[in-house]
């Protein structure tokens, strides 16, 4: 194998990780909701700030260093 097709990443692999996301998520809404006893507001307001909390380190590294010094 070359390194070209070692870095590229399948549909395959992508639409997997996605259905995994979304089950897990499924599972932890439904925990939360009957088993913790949360309302879906809360629950949806307390996923937002964890989306956010987990998705602004990523993206200040995407700022810090810009699109072409990406490896």
């Amino acid at each position: 194998m070359d390194d070209k097709t070692d870095s590229k990443t399948d549909f395959a692999s992508i639409a997997v990780a996605i259905c995994v996301a979304a089950y897990i998520a499924i599972m932890l809404a439904y925990l939360a909701q009957y088993d913790l006893g949360l309302s879906a507001a809360r629950t949806r307001h307390l996923s937002m700030l964890a989306a956010l909390f987990l998705a602004l380190p990523v993206a200040l590294d995407l700022l810090r260093t810009g699109p072409g010094d990406a490896r």
